[in-house]
């Protein structure tokens, strides 16, 4: 079998993988040495040979592999002064092979290490590990683990790198293999990679589907499921790890039709169509269920509307036939003679015909109803989903045989598992099937938002347990009552409240301007080159191929300007000199989620490592705040907004109090579900442990959540000084009333709500995923309910501090006007497009919303280390002012030009016309 080489980790991962940490944790817990070490290294008489031997024991103890050269000062410092040694110099030793070797050989003899020798064993292992795990850093510390556990030297970094890579190797293609095992024939798969009558292919068709919230869209995705279906080429990817499933992901989203034809290795092109097809199938299924729940949202607002206007008019009607009425039977009394009587017969038989002709009070149904032609692809959903249920069985039993009664016009089902309003409903036409098609989807979308339905075959919509780690096994049944206690003591009862929310404001400071007009003019192209030329964050992208990478970063770049600035690779390629075939490529291959998120890290990091940082904060404090922006593509995730006018979304962005854009997502339902992605997953150095929001960021869930994650919650609350207060019983505290919490909810989930908390912490489910489907159940589900009373005591409690404390309040105020800063910039640099962003799945809009996040990044960066620079020049000048140069942010832009440069040289039309020629369409 040919064996296939490739750089299996980078220079940079090389580095991070043997680097030493030299906090004074981890300076204690791997380089101390016990009084019996220390006495029996004593016996060498030589400092360096003491200081050597040392550090060749450390590093194998504790670290499980032989010492190497690059030893920092303060780990040399530490072992030297234990060993009460002067001179920290270690070349000497390092030089000393033999001694070395003789040493090692010994030390690894006292502690039970033996060498490395690859065997059958090892092969499992590896092989195990790289099935489990795609990040090769990742494979490669786990690797270590192991080896350190089993007491076994790690081999040089080259044996390493040649192993792993043949193991990953060999567990991609297992994994191939299995997938192969469960179709029936992977040749059907051929059909997708072939164009039919359309000049895209079907892969393609599949891949670039996006639907507005329409009937019509939600047949054009079961059309898709039902395509999928009958390939007959289903597979289930369960046996996978969520790394790995996420791994393969990741690289099918960023597959085309071509990359995927020019694959070598056959099993690998048709497992990775049939993967695609589960992926795409799950996404389509929670696209229908999305689809159909806004637009039955949509459809029963419009039918209100209508209705309180028809009534409104009926009413209207009503009133002026009764007053004419009231007309009538005045003149009809005064009547003495019947033959008078006669002359009113013309005008009472028309008002008779009109009262006759008077609707009744319509109700919400009565104009649904009209609607359903809207609803009419009941049956075809419920052929393609299969619901599942916990509490409900003959609710799904209903669903499963509903297709069943496509012929019939009116049903006779028992109806109590719907609501008393649609009972009510139903009642009123007659069991009509109309009625209870639309019931169904109503019925269908409420009760998934309540966890009483979900979809085993989805991503977001499986059961609340599917995303949960296995239950935890309870030791103490008064742990949760332990809890609690804890709380109620750390819990200040004020004896009285005096509520002040007044905030300093800070005056404009002038002091800024004149520091930024010492800055030199800048293009955003030269920003970018020369921040990488400090932190080589443009490597991130390179680092996505295994490919040679060499003279792709003018593309790189080019194509991070034409997605951060917005103006699309067409406009990029006249203005740039680069074909937009190549940007496109460069677009596709090289900027994906793991791409981005690393250079927006590379990007976090250094600018956390700069002295001039300290003046914003100690990067341990951040806040988050959304962005709107329209969004004009046909896409679910769009909404019309009233307030802007305008169909849009919002990039969701946490910056630290260092200014640094950390993390940055698009929004999907409401903030306050995004708010701890950023905390969770950013994975930089930084070490976040408080954190501010608006009011669209907190739920009183939220406030339960980041306590149980170690995370301090401070928003700023809209009308905080009339948010209800509550304690462990209702009392009153002058004219504040605290109501009592429900203590027994909590006690009885406590080790639920422990569940949902690990299972956020380790990663089985995104935070963001959870609190979506926290935030929709019903008052009735356990968790959520038990979530939101523990929330209302941390809310309590920081209320309290909120309202009585002003030095709070405008330091919750300083975080957020960072955040609202930063989001002002934001708009600057996204000025392509007005702002407007056409992208149609959530993966291309976040590509957009993450290059920005990274010129964002580059912009901070170059400010900050400008601003030393300034510093450094202008401290010692009569102006100056250190207090006020604190308060200065690396925000200021009015230097950068961000449109680039104008050429104005006059170029002679050589042609028969003179006329450029056209660009002909082949």
């Amino acid at each position: 079998m040919q064996t296939i080489k490739f750089r299996f980790l980078t220079d940079k991962e090389k580095g991070e993988l043997f680097i030493l940490k030299t906090t004074k944790k981890d300076i204690v817990n791997n380089f101390t040495l016990t009084l019996e070490e220390i006495r029996y290294i004593e016996k060498f008489k030589k400092p360096y040979l003491k200081l050597g031997y040392a550090l060749q024991y450390l590093f194998l103890k504790n670290l499980g592999y032989q010492l190497h050269k690059d030893i920092p000062l303060e780990i040399l410092k530490y072992v030297g002064e234990q060993l009460r040694v002067q001179d920290f110099k270690i070349d000497i030793y390092l030089n000393n092979e033999a001694a070395r070797l003789r040493h090692f050989s010994e030390i690894a003899d006292f502690l039970s290490f033996s060498r490395f020798k690859m065997n059958s064993d090892f092969e499992k292992l590896t092989e195990n590990i790289a099935r489990k795990f795609s990040n090769n850093l990742e494979i490669t510390s786990l690797f270590l683990s192991e080896l350190k556990k089993m007491r076994i030297v790690a081999p040089g970094i080259s044996t390493i790198e040649d192993i792993l890579s043949k193991a990953s190797i060999k567990a991609e293609r297992n994994i191939y293999e299995e997938v192969l095992l469960q179709l029936k024939d992977k040749k059907k798969l051929d059909i997708l990679l072939e164009n039919s009558c359309d000049p895209e292919s079907v892969f393609s068709q599949l891949k670039n589907t996006s639907v507005n919230i329409s009937s019509s869209g939600a047949k054009e995705l079961l059309s898709k499921i039902k395509f999928i279906d009958k390939i007959d080429c289903n597979c289930d990817l369960g046996f996978l790890s969520d790394s790995k499933i996420s791994y393969f992901l990741t690289e099918i989203q960023r597959s085309d039709k071509f990359r995927i034809q020019r694959f070598a290795d056959e099993n690998k092109k048709y497992a990775y169509l049939a993967m695609f097809l589960y992926f795409r199938r799950r996404h389509f299924v929670d696209m229908v269920i999305e689809v159909t729940s806004n637009y039955a949202h949509k459809i029963l607002k419009r039918s209100r509307k209508k209705t309180q206007k028809q009534n409104t008019l009926n009413f209207q009607n009503y009133r002026n036939n009764s007053n004419r009425l009231k007309d009538i039977i005045k003149d009809i009394i005064r009547i003495e003679e019947f033959d008078e009587f006669k002359k009113y017969k013309d005008s009472l038989l028309p008002l008779k015909e009109e009262l006759d002709s008077q609707e009744e009070e319509m109700e919400d149904i009565d104009f649904l109803l009209k609607s359903h032609h809207s609803f009419n692809y009941t049956n075809e959903l419920l052929e393609c989903i299969n619901f599942a249920t916990n509490t409900k069985p003959e609710l799904v039993k209903l669903l499963n045989s509903f297709p069943a009664y496509k012929s019939r016009k009116r049903l006779e089902i028992n109806i109590h598992f719907f609501s008393s309003q649609w009972q009510k409903y139903i009642k009123k036409y007659e069991y009509s099937k109309k009625i209870i098609e639309i019931a169904l989807l109503y019925t269908i979308r409420d009760n998934i938002r309540s966890g009483d339905l979900f979809v085993r075959k989805s991503g977001k919509y499986n059961s609340f347990d599917h995303y949960l780690i296995e239950p935890i096994e309870i030791d103490n049944d008064d742990e949760a009552v332990k809890f609690l206690n804890e709380i109620k003591n750390s819990f200040n009862l004020p004896k009285k409240l005096d509520f002040n929310l007044e905030i300093d404001k800070d005056e404009k400071n002038y002091f800024t301007e004149k520091v930024y007009s010492y800055f030199p003019k800048i293009t955003m192209t030269e920003m970018i080159y020369e921040v990488n030329s400090w932190t080589n964050f443009l490597d991130s992208f390179k680092e996505s191929s295994q490919q040679e990478t060499s003279g792709k970063q003018k593309s790189i770049v080019a194509t991070l300007l034409a997605n951060g600035h917005n103006i699309g690779f067409s406009k990029m390629s006249v203005s740039g000199s680069i074909d937009e075939s190549v940007l496109r490529r460069t677009n596709e291959y090289y900027f994906n989620h793991n791409t981005l998120s690393k250079a927006q890290i590379f990007l976090v990091n250094y600018h956390h490592s700069l002295d001039i940082v300290k003046n914003w904060g100690d990067g341990g404090k951040s806040s988050s705040d959304g962005m709107r922006i329209p969004i004009n593509s046909k896409t679910i995730y769009a909404d019309y907004n009233t307030h802007y006018g305008n169909r849009g979304g919002a990039i969701y962005r946490h910056i630290s109090d260092q200014y640094t854009p950390y993390y940055v997502q698009m929004l999907q339902g409401r903030d306050s579900n995004h708010v701890l992605d950023g905390l969770l997953y950013h994975g930089t150095d930084l070490d976040i442990y408080e954190h501010s929001t608006d009011t669209a960021g907190y739920t009183e869930q939220m406030f339960a959540l980041t306590y149980l994650l170690g995370f301090k919650f401070k928003p700023r609350i809209k009308n905080a000084e009339h948010q209800q207060l509550y304690y462990f019983e209702n009392i009153s505290v002058g004219n504040a009333q605290f109501k009592k919490i429900n203590e027994k909810v909590i006690i009885e989930n406590y080790h639920e709500i422990l569940r949902v908390v690990e299972s956020i912490r380790s990663g089985k489910v995104k935070a963001s995923l959870i609190m979506q489907k926290i935030g929709s159940y019903a008052r009735d589900n356990a968790i959520a309910k038990a979530l939101k009373e523990l929330g209302r005591i941390f809310k309590t409690m920081y209320l309290l501090d909120y309202l009585t404390d002003k030095v709070l309040r405008k330091e919750v105020q300083q975080m957020l006007n960072k955040g609202e800063s930063i989001n002002s910039v934001a708009r600057i640099l996204h000025f392509g497009k007005n702002g407007r962003i056409n992208e149609s799945t959530i993966e291309e809009q976040l590509e957009k919303a993450s290059s920005l996040n990274i010129l964002l990044g580059v912009l901070v960066a170059w400010n900050s280390r400008y601003l030393e620079k300034v510093y450094k020049t202008v401290k010692s000048e009569d102006w100056f002012e250190e207090e006020q140069f604190k308060r200065v942010s690396p925000l200021g832009s009015g230097h950068v030009n961000f449109l680039g440069k104008y050429i104005f040289e006059e170029e002679k039309i050589v042609s028969e016309d003179g006329l450029r020629p056209l660009k002909l369409k082949g």
